[in-house]
């Protein structure tokens, strides 16, 4: 065991200019960070027990990444690909989804004013050619700060403008004249 300290202190000792250069880059993922310090560790003379103390993690975890980086250099450092079905709203999608969020349904073509998740889900189906549920479009959409909600909708572009005025004066006169109660004369209403 203290062979093999010695070995990883030599290797590490003579990677040292590399390893600090590599340190200082902002690109570094922080789980490579951390093992790269215990890296350094090893080569500045702390033993493994110390390493262990700062960096929170067992004396055997150390000695697995120092064997790593020994067969490896930097790159064997980093994580392994993680199992499990690849994502299937990649950035091709998520481009599809932000253009078709922010663009009015009826510009598309669609007879409908707004969008909502099911729709929005049925519509990239269609586009894409990826079929992904209307919880997880909102969980998306809800990332990129997007934000859901029900439009409201008035009537007000429909009504006639000199009809609605004649209305409301026609209603203060009554209000005025203290009518609306049982028995009183209503105003007729223009049409």
């Amino acid at each position: 065991m203290g062979g093999d300290a010695d070995g990883w202190r030599s290797a590490a000792g003579e990677a040292l200019p590399g390893i600090e250069a590599a340190l200082r880059r902002r690109d570094l993922a922080p789980r490579v960070r951390e093992r790269l310090e215990m890296v350094k560790g090893v080569a500045q003379g702390q033993s493994l027990d110390a390493i262990g103390r700062w960096s929170g993690r067992s004396a055997h975890t150390v000695r697995r990444w120092l064997a790593a980086f020994g067969r490896g250099g930097l790159a064997a450092l980093a994580d392994a690909p993680r199992g499990g079905r690849p994502a299937r709203a990649d950035g091709r999608y998520l481009a599809a989804l932000e253009q078709a969020a922010a663009t009015a349904p009826r510009t598309l073509g669609l007879l409908f004013d707004a969008w909502t998740s099911p729709r929005l889900s049925a519509y990239l189906a269609e586009t894409t050619g990826v079929r992904i549920a209307p919880g997880w479009i909102r969980a998306l959409l809800s990332r990129r700060r997007w934000a859901c909600g029900r439009p409201k909708h008035t009537l007000g572009h429909l009504q006639d403008p000199v009809a609605r005025t004649a209305c409301e004066h026609a209603l203060q006169a009554v209000e005025k004249k203290g009518g609306g109660g049982r028995g009183h004369l209503r105003a007729p209403l223009p049409r």
